[in-house]
């Protein structure tokens, strides 16, 4: 039977996706998501560093001058230039990053980029504060607060904790100052380059970091550049030698596959763990479940085979899981060998027990065992059916890795139960003849002549003598009633007070660079990640429409505690570009552009160059906006979308409350806006998430929607088990005490639940 399913170990694949363990595949969140990947692709793979001082800050410290930014050339200058090789292949970022201007390069985000990624620029600007105030070009070339590629630069994106000094002197540009700098690369996201892709995050991006790091923590930054031992050592060592000032710096940084990697990582680390915790509870059940030091009475053997059924129960559970072609989480493979291994101790130990409490007249060892199961079978049977109805329960609520934990559990749990009263009943038979015949546990060969009685127990005399006695004093009863209802009173208090949301910090190993690079983040990053707003098969050529569309990014723009400014909103330079009675009607192509039917006049929008008269002049980019207007394959204009970017996200109620606030706004307008007709038929028997003309989208959308409605999860959960509780203690006791045992659990879930 279990090499069956331990046969199914040969299909069980590990899931270590962060959306693919705690997103349910029918939430709203997802199914936006999907039309989202489908129109415009997947999310760009991020892989950001922070550089800072190591430690805490002080308050008036300033990274953004000449060295520190010199150390933030070289270091992106190394990744933009180190070439991988990969299956044959010899490949660097450029061929790997999103470029959404087409015939341009990467966009990367970062401080250097203010001077166009040329050293030289920034060597010889005077002020560098000023420059970073985009009032007026620095040098020949130079267009204010734009990149190489001609992508406006986005200040919370680039600088952390920054703060702008208000100048003494009039007409003086204000100072930029800031206690973090920051590097974006933002990789394209597809199947095809993901490998490579994975392969430049590893063997350049975290390489030259980590390395960054290794010279910082052994102290080398400060001896002689020519000793240095690697090209970056040496420019290390050359940028403190030319600037003696700086100090000390440390890079925290996370890779796209930073996040799977650790989680590998644990599972490695903990097998190790479960391995000894297994290995610790047969030496503890091998010890107690007979009477050392006795040889004849130590029952090693079946503390071991005890152990062993437990092993074979999460085997045959994992394979049950595999044929039925899903994944293991890290946290079923984790936590159920702890869970099982408590619960099948916990039987062996009441069997047995039970055997040894038959009167010693009865002698004949297959009606000892059959009178100690009578006892206490009912119980563990009970109890086994509350543990398997109520994983199945937690099954049924939509989140991947709780599915997958409690199938594995509940599965467990059931065959656990099953193997203990048949598997492990045969082997305490098997143990109580060997005890019979005087032969050694272990080696069962060596045969005692005169075996000396067992001991009396302990433990049985203590509870005897003065726990039971003491716990039945009437006083006793009322102080226990007390401080239980105490400890429930202290539960709805404290759950009253219960907060959303668990830290990303906590699903991490602590103290490793992503951990560090989360804490990092909360404080010095002053940007929050980005949103859209997707239009689905709107009717642009409808003027009320348009409206809307406008009003909508009005709206948006006014939620002051959830998005920053501004809104990146195509519609509003279309309608300017549409207006052939102004200045920019000859720059712009706008002359005889209402003549034109609208998907062409969008297609001739999206073609102005943002180096041009037209964009520098009167601020008409058509060409930023390109990836974000998709055109079908007849040629019409199928989806757009809006961008923004959401306020800086310290603690995790920070991103609930911003999806709220942005589907909330959103949720106004979706059903006021027309469809295109010929898209209508493609509606048909679609659910409303399916549906919705315009809805928010942003990357932890997905992650965070499930606090909507996990407090009614919670509370349905807890009643419908407790009914089930009280349903399974009816089968060996009164439904009084069974209502009393149920509402016993209630309070202990309620209590543990508020005080947590």
């Amino acid at each position: 039977f279990s090499l069956f399913f331990i046969l199914g170990f040969i299909n069980l694949k590990l899931d270590t996706d962060p959306q693919g363990l705690w997103v349910s595949p029918t939430s709203r969140g997802n199914i936006e998501q999907n039309y989202f990947i489908d129109k415009f692709g997947k999310f760009f793979r991020i892989n950001q560093y922070i550089m800072k001082p190591e430690g805490s800050v002080d308050d008036d410290f300033n990274i953004f001058s000449k060295g520190y930014l010199a150390l933030m050339y070289d270091i992106q200058t190394m990744m933009e230039e180190r070439v991988v090789h990969y299956a044959g292949q010899n490949f660097n970022v450029s061929e790997l990053c999103y470029k959404p201007i087409t015939g341009k390069g990467c966009m990367t985000t970062s401080p250097m980029e203010f001077w166009l990624m040329n050293i030289t620029n920034m060597n010889e600007d005077k002020n560098i504060s000023e420059t970073a105030q985009c009032i007026y070009p620095r040098f020949p070339g130079h267009n204010t607060c734009f990149d190489r590629i001609g992508v406006p630069l986005m200040k919370p994106a680039i600088f952390g904790k920054s703060n702008v000094l208000e100048s003494l002197k009039k007409c003086v540009p204000d100072l930029v100052e800031c206690q973090a700098l920051l590097t974006t690369f933002l990789l394209n996201n597809n199947p095809y380059t993901e490998a490579l892709a994975e392969a430049w995050e590893k063997d350049v991006f975290i390489d030259i970091l980590q390395e960054f790091n290794d010279i910082m923590d052994e102290g080398n930054y400060k001896k002689k550049p020519e000793e240095g031992k690697t090209e970056l050592e040496k420019k290390v060592r050359q940028r403190y030698k030319d600037h003696p000032d700086m100090v000390k710096l440390h890079l925290y940084f996370m890779a796209e596959r930073s996040i799977p990697d650790d989680l590998l990582l644990q599972d490695k680390a903990n097998m190790g763990i479960v391995a000894v915790s297994y290995a610790l509870m047969f030496l503890y059940v091998s010890c107690a479940i007979g009477y050392l030091p006795s040889f004849l009475y130590s029952r090693f053997l079946v503390g071991f085979a005890g152990i062993l059924i437990v092993i074979f129960s999460l085997l045959v559970a994992f394979g049950f899981l595999a044929y039925l072609g899903m994944g293991l989480s890290i946290i079923s493979a984790e936590v159920v060998p702890f869970l099982i291994l408590a619960i099948g101790v916990d039987n062996m130990f009441i069997i047995s027990r039970a055997e040894k409490g038959v009167p010693a007249e009865v002698t004949n060892i297959e009606e000892r065992l059959a009178r100690g199961l009578s006892n206490i079978g009912p119980s563990i049977l009970c109890a086994a059916t509350c543990e398997f109805l109520a994983f199945m329960i937690g099954t049924l609520t939509n989140i991947p890795a709780l599915l997958s934990f409690c199938l594995v559990a509940g599965i467990a749990v059931l065959v656990d139960f099953i193997f203990q009263v048949t598997a492990f009943v045969a082997i305490l038979k098997l143990d109580n003849t060997r005890i019979a015949n005087h032969r050694a546990d272990v080696v069962p060969c060596i045969v005692y002549d005169n075996p000396k009685p067992r001991r009396n127990e302990i433990i049985n005399r203590l509870f005897e003598k003065y726990y039971t006695p003491f716990v039945m004093n009437k006083i006793c009863h009322l102080v226990i009633v007390a401080l239980v209802i105490l400890f429930f009173v202290f539960g709805v208090l404290g759950f009253q007070n219960i907060t959303l949301g668990i830290s990303h910090m906590a699903s991490v190993t602590s103290e490793s660079d992503i951990y560090w690079y989360f804490d990092t983040q909360e404080d010095y990053v002053d940007q929050g990640p980005i949103s859209y707003l997707v239009f689905r098969d709107v009717n642009y050529t409808n003027m009320e429409n348009r409206k809307l569309m406008n009003e909508m990014a009005d709206a948006l723009s006014v939620l002051n505690d959830s998005v920053q400014q501004p809104i990146y909103s195509w519609i509003k330079g279309f309608e300017m570009f549409l207006r052939e009675d102004t200045d920019w009607a000859v720059p712009c192509g706008s002359l005889g552009i209402n003549a034109l039917p609208f998907n062409e006049q969008m297609r001739k929008f999206v073609k102005i160059k943002v180096n041009s008269d037209c964009c520098l002049k009167y601020g008409i980019c058509g060409e930023q906006y390109i990836k974000d207007v998709v055109f079908n394959s007849w040629g019409e204009v199928e989806t757009t979308r809006y961008r923004f970017y959401h306020t800086p996200l310290r603690i995790e109620w920070d991103y609930i409350r911003d999806l709220q606030a942005t589907r909330y706004v959103v949720d106004q307008f979706t059903d006021k806006f027309k469809k295109n007709s010929w898209a209508l038929k493609n509606y048909e028997g679609k659910s409303e998430d399916e549906s919705r003309s315009v809805f928010a989208y942003s990357l932890f959308y997905v992650y965070y929607e499930q606090y909507y409605y996990i407090r009614g999860v919670l509370a349905e959960n807890i009643l419908i088990t407790v009914a089930i509780i009280i349903f399974a203690a009816q089968l060996i006791t009164t439904l009084k005490s069974s209502i009393f045992v149920g509402l016993t659990v209630f309070m202990i879930s309620f209590s543990l639940v508020g005080v947590s």
